[in-house]
C-alpha cells in the first residue's frame, strides 16, 4: 500500500481529481493506493496553484517523489515545490508520470519503502560488549529505534548457557567436513547455546562479542555465525552494531544475508576483504580452518560463488552510507589475513572514497548487483552517499 496525495488549486472541480486518479490507475494498474492518508508518501501535482498545500503536508525528515505531467501547469507547480524543498534540505525528486523510466523509479520506491517496513519492531540481540577496537561501530539505542525501528537488547555472556553443557547437533556437525572432530563438536555446542538465546529472547538478529569466547575457552563462534546466516538469521561478530544493522537492512531489501568482512588493502582500483564467518550459501566451496587471529577454534575458508558483488557500509550515526559494485578478481588465500578472502575490482572513484572517507572497517559483501535498491533505501532513510 502506498499513500498518494493529489494536489490541485483551491476550489478545483471533482473532475480534476477523478481524472488524476484515472491517470494513476492507468500507469500503475497493480499498485495498491490510499488517497486519503494525512501522511502521504508520494505527491501528485494535478495543476498549478497547489504549491502552498504541498508545503503544509511535507515533513522535513521524509523523502518525497513529486509526480508531474504536461497538462494544467503540473510541472510548474512541482518544480516550485522542489525548489522550496531544496531550500530547506528536504530530500525528494521530480518524476515525469509519462516517462516509463521515471515510473519504474516510483515502483522501486514503493517496493523499497515496503521492504524497509520489515525492520519495524525487529529485535537485535547484542551478546557481550562491542569489541574495544571498534571505535566507530556503536549506534545509540534511541537513534536505532527512531531511524529504523530496530530495538537493541543487550545480553551479557553470563546469561548465555554454558556451551560445554549443550548437546552437539549432529546435523550441524555433518555440514562441516574436518578431521578435527573435537573442534566441530565444540562449534556445534556454541551454536546450540546461541540458538537457545535467540529463541529465548525472540531475537531477529544477533551480534556476538566473540573474542572473549576464544580467550576464555579456546573456541570460536565463526561456524555458528556462518550457519545462522545460512538460516537467514542475521548474525555478526565482534559485537559490531553498525555492521549487523547493515546486514538486517540488506536482508530486508534484497532477501540476502551479506558477508561481513575486514578491509585488508585498498589500491587505486582494487580492494581486498577477508573474514572467517562467510555464509556457506555464498560459497562454491569451503573448508574448515582455524580462526586467523588466534589460531584456535574453527573458521570458514571458502571461495565465493559469484564474480559480481555489491559492497555496502553504514556509519554509526545512521546518516551516511557507502555503496559500490565490483568484480571479484581473486580468491587466493594468503596466510596473513582471515580465512575467506577476495580481491574486488572497482572503479577508482569507489576505491578513492574507501581510502579518503571510510565509514569503518567492516564492509558487507553481497553477491549480485543491488546498487539501485540500496541507493533508494538510503534516500528514503536519509543516508547521504559518501
Amino acid at each position: 500500500m502506498i499513500n498518494i496525495k493529489l494536489l490541485a488549486y483551491p476550489g478545483a472541480p471533482d473532475s480534476l481529481f477523478s481524472d488524476g486518479k484515472e491517470k494513476i490507475k492507468n500507469y500503475f494498474p497493480n499498485m495498491a493506493i490510499e488517497y486519503n492518508s494525512p501522511d502521504p508518501d508520494v505527491l501528485v501535482f494535478l495543476s498549478g496553484g497547489s504549491e502552498n498545500e504541498a508545503t503544509q503536508i511535507i515533513h522535513h525528515k521524509k523523502y518525497y517523489p513529486l509526480v508531474a505531467f504536461e497538462e494544467n501547469n503540473s510541472w510548474a507547480s512541482a518544480t516550485e515545490v522542489k525548489a522550496w524543498m531544496d531550500q530547506y534540505n528536504i530530500p525528494g525528486m521530480l518524476i515525469d508520470l509519462y516517462d516509463k523510466q521515471d515510473r519504474s523509479i516510483i515502483q522501486l520506491f514503493v517496493k523499497t519503502r515496503d521492504n524497509l517496513q520489515k525492520l519495524q519492531g525487529q529485535t537485535l540481540g547484542q551478546i557481550g560488549e562491542v569489541s574495544e577496537w571498534l571505535v566507530s561501530s556503536t549506534i545509540d539505542n534511541k537513534l536505532l529505534k527512531s531511524k529504523l525501528g530496530i530495538q537493541l537488547k543487550k545480553i551479557p555472556w553470563a546469561e548465555v548457557p554454558d556451551y560445554k553443557q549443550m548437546e552437539p547437533d549432529q546435523n550441524f556437525q555433518g555440514k562441516y567436513n574436518t578431521l578435527n572432530l573435537n573442534a566441530i563438536a565444540d562449534a556445534s555446542r556454541v551454536n546450540a547455546a546461541l540458538q537457545s538465546i535467540i529463541h529465548q529472547h525472540h531475537l531477529d538478529a544477533i551480534t556476538v562479542e566473540c573474542f572473549s569466547l576464544v580467550k576464555n575457552n579456546g573456541v570460536t563462534a565463526c561456524l555458528s555465525l556462518s550457519h545462522l546466516n545460512d538460516l537467514t538469521i542475521p548474525a555478526g561478530c565482534e559485537g559490531d552494531i553498525t555492521s549487523i544493522v547493515g546486514i538486517m537492512l540488506v536482508k530486508a531489501l534484497v532477501g540476502k544475508i551479506p558477508w561481513m568482512a575486514n578491509t585488508i588493502k585498498i589500491s587505486s582500483n582494487h580492494a581486498r576483504f577477508a573474514h572467517c564467518t562467510a555464509p556457506t550459501n555464498m560459497l562454491k566451496e569451503f573448508e574448515v580452518d582455524t580462526h586467523y587471529e588466534t589460531g584456535q577454534g574453527t573458521a570458514i575458508a571458502g571461495k565465493l560463488s559469484s564474480d559480481d558483488v555489491t559492497i555496502f557500509r553504514l556509519n554509526n550515526s545512521l546518516n551516511k552510507a557507502f555503496i559500490a559494485e565490483g568484480t571479484i578478481t581473486s580468491t587466493h588465500k594468503r596466510p596473513n589475513a582471515c580465512r575467506t578472502q577476495i580481491e574486488v575490482s572497482m572503479d577508482k572513484q569507489a576505491t578513492r572514497k574507501l581510502k579518503t572517507h571510510p565509514l569503518g572497517n567492516h564492509h558487507l559483501i553481497i553477491t549480485g548487483s543491488h546498487y539501485d535498491a540500496l541507493k533508494m533505501a538510503c534516500k528514503i532513510c536519509g543516508f547521504d552517499l559518501v
